[in-house]
């Protein structure tokens, strides 16, 4: 949890306040594909990093629970959005974290403006997305749980899972 949040016990629920990145970079233009040429990746790194030196400042996160979340708008044709965070990653190194190996969840969601989807959060956000001229990157640092639903395909419509959370407290080894 960051500074200043504190989580509420009500009738034996754990309640957690609302996760909060951060950082939150925007970054003109939309992300880049691993897959493109190197000379074009290179001016693109740059501009990755040029616009994280100007809006973090400090030195690089040294937590080994760090999270990223890159959201980028698009039309028509969409990227990958398998391939949209490796260079993004790659190119935050040295500036927001000091290594790749911290990071222990990527999310990358590519927003089809063309097609239906819900979204939950600020309006502003949602109108910076909605002009398409840039995408975001939300990065996460220190929270003790990872926020991730575990149901699959078999799970009953009956079960809540947005009810449910599993605090595991103590690490596994599988």
């Amino acid at each position: 949890m960051g500074e200043g949040e504190e989580e509420v016990a009500m009738d034996g629920v754990r309640v957690l306040p609302d996760r909060r990145p951060r950082y939150s970079l925007w970054v003109q233009g939309r992300p880049l594909s691993s897959q493109s040429d190197n000379a074009t990746a290179r001016g693109y790194i740059e501009r990755v990093q040029s616009e994280a030196r100007r809006q973090v400042h400090g030195p690089p996160l040294d937590s080994t629970t760090t999270d990223v979340e890159i959201i980028f708008p698009t039309r028509g044709a969409a990227l990958d959005v398998d391939n949209a965070p490796k260079r993004i990653i790659d190119a935050l190194k040295g500036i927001v974290y000091e290594s790749d190996a911290q990071i222990r969840a990527v999310k990358s969601v590519g927003l089809r403006l063309d097609q239906g989807f819900r979204a939950r959060g600020s309006p502003d956000v949602y109108k910076r997305l909605l002009a398409g001229k840039e995408f975001l990157v939300n990065v996460y640092e220190g929270e003790r749980e990872t926020d991730v639903y575990l149901v699959d395909a078999s799970t009953p419509e009956t079960e809540k899972p947005s009810v449910l959370m599993l605090s595991i407290a103590r690490p596994t080894t599988c």
